[in-house]
C-alpha cells in the first residue's frame, strides 16, 4: 500500500505513535465515475482522505457545495454526528483512503488539536487553524498583551506635592513620566512639562496637582501591544496610561514597544507628523508598502495590518490636505474617505475615494484648485484615480454642505442600482481632515429624512447578488474547468462587507469599519452570536488570502489581476478553510435574501 501523507492537515498534528496507528488501519477503496462514497442521511464509519481523483458534495437543489482533491479531507463532522446532511459523490474515478471512525475516536480523545480539526466551529476553526503555517517562537507585537509589555510598578506622587520633588522622582526612578494622586483624580505629569516650565517660568514649588494633566489616555492591561500603539499614534502622544478593572496600575511608553517591532512603523507615523512637503511624504508612502510586506511575511493578519494602515493613510492624507489647502478652506471643509479606506479595511493601495464637503459656498472656487492638486498629489504618491471619478477633483463629489444634504438624501428617495452604490460608498465615510462635524451633518440629515423604506432597503441590499457569476457557485465552475480562479473581493469579501453594511444602515449604525458593525449588530440582537463570530472570522480570512495573491503581484511573482486567488496553488488547509468560508457568505446571504426579502 502507498505510504500515507501526515504533511496536511488535520494529520500534522498526530504524534508518531498515532500516525502508526492510522498507518496499520487505513484502507484504499476505489470509485467508479459518479458512485456514491456517502448517501445523504446514511451512517457513516470512516474518515475519507482523496487518494486521487475528485469528489464534490452536492446539495439538495444539485448545487455543487465543495470539492475534494488528492490530499483533502472530509467528512470529520459527519463521522462524529453519525451522518451527513449531503451526499458525497465521485465525480471521477477515485481512490480514497478509508480509516476507521473507531481509530479516529481513539485519537481524537487523546490528541486536542486534531480534535479541534474536527470539533470545531467555524469561527474557531479559522481563529485557531488558519494561521499555523505561522507558528514562530518569537512573541509578535500584534500577539503579546499589553500586560507583557508595561510598567507595572509606576511613579506615584500626591497632588500636594511640588513640581521640583516631580523632577528628583523622575530622576530617582528613572522614569519620564509619573502618575498624580489629586482630589480623587488620576493624572499624569511627563518630562515634556519641565521643558513649558522652563518657558513659561513655573515656580518650582508649584504643586503637581495643580499642573498634571487629567485627561488621560489609557489602555486595558489585556489589550494587545499593537491597540496601544495605535492609541500613541492617534493621540501623537508617546506613552498611555495602563488601567486594570478601571484602575491605572502602570504606564506603556513607546520605548517599551520597540522592543516588538520589526519594521518601525511607529517612525512613520512620526515622520508624517513632521514632513513639510510633498517629495517627504513620497518617501514615505514608499516606506509604508514596504511595512506591510515585512509584518505579513512575520505572520501578521490583515484585519490587523487594515487597522494600522488606516491610522498611517489618515495621517498621510491629512498631512497632504493641510500641504495643499488654504486654511480658510481647511477649517471650513471636511475631507472624507469611502469604501474600504473608510471602514479601514484597505491594506495596499488602491483607487482613491474620497470627497469633500464645504460648509461655505463661496469657497468653492478655491476649493476646486485644491482638490485638483490633492488628487494628483495622491496619484503621485502611488493612490491611482478612481475609474468611477469619486474623487474630491470631481464637482459631484465636492459640494457645499446644503447640497451634499440633498444629493445624500436624494439616493435614497430614488434609489437606482446607481443611487444603491453611490449611498453604500458615502455609508462607509470617516473623517481624514478639517471641521469633522460637516460629516456628521449630513449623515444625521440622511438619517433624520430617511424613512423605513422597505423598497429602498431593498434595492439596496440586493447589491449582495451584484457578482453571482453563476447560479451554482465557485466551485461548480472548477468542476466544469473553468479557470482555477476566484475574485476573492466579488465572491467573498462584497457579499459580507455590503450585507453587514445594509443591516447597519437599517439600524442607524455610527460604526463605518464591518467587525466593528458586526459586533454592534450582534449586541443589538440583529445577528445571532454564532453567525456574527463566524462571519467576522471567514471576512478575516478572505481578506488574508486576498494580501496574499495580492502582495505576490506587488513583489512580481504572478501576473494575475488583482484580487485573483489561484486554487491550485492553496495548501489543503487553505482550500479547507476557504471551502468554510464560502459556506459562511453563502450562509450570510441567505439570512440577507430573507432579511431584506431579495426573494419576493
Amino acid at each position: 500500500m502507498q505510504a500515507f501523507d501526515f504533511s496536511c492537515a488535520p494529520f500534522s498534528y498526530l504524534s508518531p505513535q498515532e500516525r502508526l496507528r492510522v498507518q496499520q488501519s487505513i484502507n484504499i477503496a476505489y470509485y467508479n465515475n459518479h458512485e456514491t462514497i456517502i448517501a445523504a442521511k446514511a451512517p457513516i464509519e470512516f474518515l475519507y482522505v482523496v487518494l486521487k481523483g475528485l469528489v464534490r458534495e452536492t446539495g439538495n437543489d444539485g448545487e455543487v457545495l465543495s470539492l475534494y482533491h488528492p490530499h483533502d479531507t472530509f467528512e470529520a463532522r459527519g463521522l462524529l454526528e453519525g451522518s451527513c446532511e449531503y451526499p458525497f459523490i465521485a465525480e471521477e474515478q477515485t481512490l480514497v483512503y478509508t480509516i476507521p471512525k473507531a481509530v479516529i475516536q481513539e485519537i481524537i480523545a487523546a490528541n486536542p488539536r486534531f480534535a479541534a480539526y474536527c470539533y470545531a466551529s467555524v469561527a474557531d476553526k479559522f481563529a485557531s487553524l488558519a494561521q499555523i503555517k505561522n507558528e514562530s517562537e518569537f512573541e509578535s507585537l500584534f500577539t503579546a498583551k499589553v500586560r507583557d509589555a508595561y510598567h507595572p510598578d509606576p511613579a506615584w506622587l500626591d497632588g500636594d506635592a511640588s513640581v521640583l520633588d516631580a523632577a528628583q522622582t523622575m530622576k530617582t526612578r528613572k522614569t519620564k513620566s509619573l502618575l498624580v494622586r489629586h482630589q480623587d483624580k488620576v493624572g499624569v505629569l511627563t518630562e515634556s512639562f519641565f521643558r513649558d516650565m522652563l518657558i513659561n517660568g513655573t515656580p518650582a514649588d508649584t504643586r503637581v496637582g495643580d499642573v498634571a494633566t487629567y485627561a488621560l489616555i489609557s489602555t486595558d492591561i489585556d489589550d494587545f501591544v499593537f491597540t496601544a500603539l495605535l492609541q500613541m499614534m492617534r493621540h501623537r502622544i508617546q506613552r498611555v496610561v495602563v488601567t486594570e478593572q478601571g484602575k491605572p496600575v502602570g504606564t506603556l511608553e513607546q520605548i517599551d514597544v520597540l522592543a516588538y517591532f520589526s519594521n518601525h512603523s511607529h517612525l512613520i507615523a512620526q515622520r508624517l507628523d513632521r514632513a513639510s512637503d510633498i517629495d517627504e511624504l513620497v518617501e514615505l508612502a514608499n516606506q509604508m508598502t514596504r511595512s506591510i510586506q515585512l509584518l505579513r511575511n512575520n505572520g501578521v493578519r490583515a484585519p490587523q495590518l487594515a487597522q494600522l494602515m488606516q491610522v498611517l493613510n489618515t495621517g498621510l492624507f491629512e498631512k497632504v490636505w493641510r500641504i495643499i489647502a488654504p486654511e480658510a478652506l481647511y477649517r471650513e471643509s471636511c475631507l472624507i474617505v469611502m469604501g474600504s479606506e473608510g471602514r479601514g479595511e484597505q491594506i495596499l493601495k488602491t483607487d482613491q475615494d474620497n470627497a469633500l464637503i464645504i460648509r461655505r459656498a463661496e469657497d468653492a472656487e478655491m476649493a476646486q484648485t485644491a482638490a485638483e492638486q490633492f488628487s494628483a498629489t495622491l496619484a503621485r504618491l502611488g493612490y491611482p484615480p478612481c475609474a468611477g471619478n469619486i474623487m474630491v477633483s470631481n464637482p459631484d463629489w465636492r459640494k457645499p454642505l446644503p447640497e451634499f444634504k440633498d444629493t445624500v438624501l436624494g439616493w435614497c428617495r430614488s434609489p437606482s442600482p446607481a443611487a444603491m452604490m453611490n449611498l453604500a460608498i458615502f455609508i462607509d465615510a470617516k473623517v481624514v481632515a478639517g471641521d469633522a462635524t460637516l460629516l456628521s451633518e449630513v449623515k444625521d440629515h440622511l438619517y433624520r429624512h430617511m424613512v423605513n423604506d422597505a423598497g429602498m432597503l431593498m434595492g439596496f441590499a440586493r447589491a449582495v447578488e451584484q457578482f453571482d457569476s453563476h447560479s451554482h457557485g465557485f466551485f461548480a465552475q472548477l468542476l466544469h474547468r473553468q479557470p482555477e480562479r476566484l475574485d476573492i473581493k466579488k465572491m467573498g469579501q462584497f457579499p459580507i462587507v455590503h450585507g453587514i453594511r445594509a443591516l447597519s444602515l437599517e439600524a442607524r449604525l455610527e460604526e463605518t469599519n464591518t467587525f466593528e458593525r458586526i459586533h454592534k449588530l450582534v449586541q443589538l440582537n440583529v445577528l445571532n452570536e454564532s453567525l456574527g463570530r463566524d462571519i467576522a472570522e471567514a471576512l478575516g480570512y478572505l481578506m488574508d488570502l486576498r494580501l496574499k495573491a495580492n502582495l505576490a503581484i506587488f513583489s512580481g511573482q504572478t501576473q494575475h489581476q488583482p484580487n485573483q486567488l489561484d486554487f491550485k496553488d492553496l495548501s489543503t488547509l487553505e482550500r479547507d478553510l476557504l471551502k468554510d468560508a464560502l459556506a459562511v457568505v453563502k450562509r450570510f446571504k441567505g439570512v440577507i435574501r430573507h432579511h431584506f426579502h431579495l426573494n419576493a
